[in-house]
């Protein structure tokens, strides 16, 4: 028997060193609350959480014969209810290392409905632990009655009650490093609504490439995807490549904001002075977007991805695997759908036409693994 408390113990240590390293709180309680469960053999274990957003408590339960299914907040429960009251007013009257409610609060259970116990299992209720954060009630965990019929143990219910401050740093840290992911969320839609507007905002100046961005930024991630399956990119953060892709593609003419729209949408050919005004674009395009520093990565598919392969290209005349990645996907992209698309000054070329000057132009205007890769997605249909 001595050799069990000891086990029992040791299980618990591991499990609040587990629990600190989770940072999604609804994970969390299904940890307590298996793990509650499976160490005190009790047939099921309820918690009410503090939920700031609701400035309520979160009701979860567990039924250890299933173990398994944990329902997410079936109820919310008042701070003013005589339930949350009971323990605040408890902890208020007693020393500050006591962490430890027995089966007495059933007597404080009136103020929940019949079916309220039934859907939170708070019938049958052998011990509640709570846990505080300074004078903060956080959690109540509801202890239901050992599967062997046997009452707790003071050893079981001390070491609960010690763990419940370990419980509640594992939900405090859970709910900032939430709350820091949730506000990241947000700043990231907020920042991706910026790039639509952005790139919508080229479109309405360039009435001739409407469409044109989204279908570079199609081409240019169905390109990626095709390297990723090649194994060409390995040892990339594939995330942020594509990420930073799928913004650079979308602004890769940003700077045509910057460029005349006599020049723009003019329906002859360009003089040699109107060109060179043109090609100025990437390089307006990357002082626009230097401004901000979430750019800082996308900003070289939309400065570089008219260089060429070769080294012949603008702004820079980098050569070889000197241009960014990104802006060697764009740059193969960015040149088919100008093939395949009607200008004003020029007819479109047949799909197969297109294909066929990409293939001469691999290891020249276009890096050859990139363009091996664009030629494979086109045979599989997905350009």
């Amino acid at each position: 028997m001595q050799g069990e408390r000891l086990d029992y113990r040791k299980e618990l240590e591991k499990a609040a060193k587990q629990m600190i390293l989770i940072h999604r709180v609804d994970t969390l309680v299904k940890i307590i609350l298996r793990t509650t469960i499976r160490i005190l053999r009790i047939e099921h274990a309820s918690l009410l959480l503090f939920d700031e957003s609701r400035n309520a408590y979160v009701a979860y339960s567990s039924r250890g014969k299933t173990g398994i299914k944990i329902p997410k907040g079936l109820t919310r429960i008042s701070c003013l209810n005589p339930l949350i009251r009971y323990f605040t007013d408890w902890r208020s009257q007693v020393p500050e290392t006591d962490y430890l409610l027995l089966s007495q609060i059933k007597d404080s259970l009136g103020s929940f409905s019949e079916e309220l116990k039934e859907q939170f299992l708070l019938h049958n209720i052998k011990a509640c632990i709570p846990g505080f954060f300074r004078k903060k009630l956080i959690f109540v965990l509801f202890l239901g009655e050992k599967l062997v019929g046997q009452d707790f143990t003071a050893e079981e219910l001390g070491f609960m009650s010690i763990l419940s401050s370990d419980i509640v740093m594992a939900i405090q840290n859970a709910s900032l490093f939430q709350d820091l992911d949730e506000q990241l969320l947000k700043n990231k839609n907020l920042f991706l609504q910026t790039v639509f507007a952005l790139s919508s905002a080229i479109e309405a100046k360039d009435l001739y490439t409407q469409g044109h961005t989204e279908r570079v930024t199609h081409y240019s991630l169905t390109v990626a995807t095709e390297l990723k399956e090649m194994d060409k990119i390995d040892g990339l953060d594939t995330k942020r490549l594509f990420e930073n892709l799928r913004i650079s593609s979308l602004l890769h003419d940003i700077g045509k904001i910057g460029i005349p729209e006599a020049i723009l949408n003019k329906k002859d050919d360009l003089t040699e002075e109107e060109r060179e005004q043109m090609k100025k674009h990437s390089l307006i395009g990357a002082r626009i977007l230097s401004e901000v520093d979430e750019f800082y990565e996308p900003i070289l598919g939309v400065k570089y991805h008219h260089e060429r392969y070769d080294g012949t290209g603008y702004p820079d005349g980098l050569k070889g695997e000197e241009i960014p990645l990104i802006a060697r996907i764009i740059a193969i992209a960015d040149t088919f759908d100008a093939m395949t698309t009607h200008r004003p000054y020029r007819a479109s070329i047949p799909k197969e036409e297109a294909i066929s000057i990409i293939h001469k132009e691999s290891g020249r205007q276009f890096d050859p693994v990139i363009a091996e890769a664009f030629l494979s997605a086109c045979e599989k249909g997905g350009i």
